[in-house]
């Protein structure tokens, strides 16, 4: 058994309502990508790429494709 904490980036808006309306409890299939963001002012957010991490720096960054609720 795993957690992990996610952030998610919905890749246009359809995707952006649905990510708002998850409740506790849903059980989701998303499909998308572990990304980097990049700010023009230098600032950057890596997504980790593991699974044994913990601390700052050990969330994923996901870019949201497609979402779907069981």
């Amino acid at each position: 058994f795993h957690t992990s904490n996610m952030h998610m980036i919905p890749a246009n808006p359809m995707v952006g309502r649905m990510l708002k309306s998850i409740r506790r409890e849903d059980v989701i299939t998303l499909r998308g990508y572990l990304v980097q963001a990049d700010g023009t002012d230098g600032w950057s957010w890596t997504s980790s790429l593991s699974r044994d991490d913990s601390g700052p720096g050990a969330c994923e960054l996901v870019w949201v494709e497609t979402l779907r609720r069981r």
